[in-house]
Parts: C-alpha cells; structure tokens; sequence
C-alpha cells in the first residue's frame, strides 16, 4: 500500500466546518481524516500541577529488600 500523507492546520469555523485543499500530488480518492485540537496555552504552575496529578495517579513502585535478592542470578 502506497501511503501519503499531509500534515496541515485548520480553522474550525464557528459553524463547524473545515476547508482543506491538498497538494496536487496528493491522491484522489478515500482518505482518513484524523482532527485534533490544540491543547490550550497552560500557565507553568498549571503543566506543573497537571504533571503532579499524572505521577499521583500511577502504580506504587514494587519495593524489593536487596537482601532478598539472590545475588547468585546476577552472574550466571
């Protein structure tokens, strides 16, 4: 399968609808077309605390005494 692809940006217009024009070497036929917004400009504090709600909403690390490690497995 030939792909092609054209990477562009758009004005969602108020009533919803986007105008696109493609290069002329693009081809004619079905396509997939994929819209996604832009993220809105966050002030530093506010990326910092979305990050800080990321981390918090991970898995705990598992904690593994190195004591019960058999070091044996390190050197076969």
């Amino acid at each position: 399968m030939d792909m092609h692809a054209h990477k562009t940006t758009v004005i969602v217009r108020e009533d919803h609808q986007v105008v696109v024009r493609l290069p002329d070497d693009f081809p004619a036929g079905e396509a997939e077309v994929i819209f996604l917004p832009r993220p809105t400009a966050t002030s530093p504090h506010e990326a910092v605390a979305e990050f800080d709600r990321m981390v918090a909403s991970l898995p705990a690390a598992p904690v593994i005494s190195l004591d019960s490690l058999d070091r044996g497995e390190l050197y076969r």
